[in-house]
């Protein structure tokens, strides 16, 4: 029988408040023992981690200094974070910040991005902070009231169930059809699954029970 070995999480946080990292990633190691925890207090050093190692998590204040010598601003945080949500590698991702309303401005990119994706104010409890990591590496988004306006269903999330339902394509044919990867096809399950509120059950089909919840919506026919 062949065993599966998982790969050790990699994570970098990028926050300058010392306070935060102090807290953030001790919690962070306790949850994954096995985590390779980077750390990074400025866009400039962020970058260069960026370059040398790819992250599956990538913790990120809005308010943070280009560089070593210049202040906080939470337009640094904000081309930072674009510029990770438009690159192919597509590393979940999680704001913490004191004000994640200028993620309006990302919200489109953010609800079709390939990756997970959550934001919470930094006065969250170490436990709310957690549970936000779990549904970002799960592949869940996950937008704060002050960004998500209201609820909807994404029009890629109804291509995938057209193409899946109503054509009968697999995963992989429907990451051609797109033009995206695989792993964007599953995140779009899941967030589907979660949007819908259907539960794990060990008896059902999941994409069974998205297709059912659909059609009682009129998604689909």
């Amino acid at each position: 029988m062949k065993t599966t070995v998982q790969t050790p999480h990699q994570f970098l946080v990028v926050d300058d408040h010392e306070v935060i990292l102090q807290g953030t990633v001790p919690a962070l190691q306790a949850k994954y023992p096995d985590a390779r925890i980077k750390t990074a207090k400025n866009r400039q050093a962020a970058q260069v981690i960026l370059e040398l190692y790819s992250p599956d998590l990538i913790l990120l204040d809005l308010s943070i200094p280009p560089d070593d010598v210049s202040p906080a601003r939470p337009e640094v945080g904000l081309e930072l974070l674009e510029i990770l949500i438009q690159g192919a590698a597509a590393p979940n991702l999680m704001v913490l910040s004191t004000d994640v309303k200028p993620l309006v401005r990302l919200k489109s990119e953010i609800n079709t991005y390939g990756g997970g994706f959550a934001a919470i104010n930094k006065s969250v409890s170490i436990k709310e902070m957690l549970k936000m990591v779990e549904l970002a590496l799960r592949g869940s988004i996950h937008l704060p009231p002050q960004v998500r306006s209201r609820s909807e269903f994404d029009s890629a999330w109804l291509q995938v169930l057209t193409l899946r339902f109503e054509e009968g394509l697999t995963d992989k044919a429907i990451a051609k059809r797109l033009e995206v990867s695989d792993r964007t096809i599953r995140n779009y399950w899941i967030r589907m699954q979660d949007f819908l509120c259907i539960g794990e059950e060990p008896d059902k089909d999941i994409r069974i029970q998205i297709a059912i919840e659909a059609r009682k919506l009129g998604l689909i026919s």
